[in-house]
């Protein structure tokens, strides 16, 4: 299954530095990694993010295809815009989710972002 994700600067650094081959431990404060179902939902996060005045003003989109199998596992999650159907994976997973990634994280896109109002309301 093809998946897709906006990334803000730091973790788009951090999955490069990994070769594009997987994605970089959750932090505490952040107990679910959000994957998108449509790289449409994606760009639309990535466009109206707002971000930390302290945060590089970048937000990337990335897509990666993961393993049948494993994936189906989590349920979709829905938005109110349809195109934002998501898998919310558990912190503690994402290095499984590594581990049945099929090729490497593609970049897709990246956007210069406004950062007005200091808050990252996906991550």
């Amino acid at each position: 299954m093809e998946l897709y994700r906006p990334l803000v600067a730091e973790e788009y650094r951090a999955v490069e530095a990994r070769g594009f081959e997987g994605f970089p431990p959750r932090s505490e404060e952040q107990p679910l990694f959000t994957a998108l179902l449509s790289e449409e939902g994606a760009t639309q996060i990535a466009r109206h993010m707002r971000i930390s005045k302290t945060a590089e003003n970048l937000i990337y989109v990335v897509s990666f295809l993961v393993d049948d199998a494993y994936i189906r596992q989590f349920p979709v999650q829905h938005a109110k815009e349809r195109n934002r159907r998501a898998l919310w994976i558990p912190a503690d997973e994402v290095e499984i989710l590594n581990q049945h990634l099929i090729g490497r994280i593609r970049l897709l896109a990246s956007y210069q972002i406004d950062r007005s109002d200091g808050e990252v309301f996906f991550a």
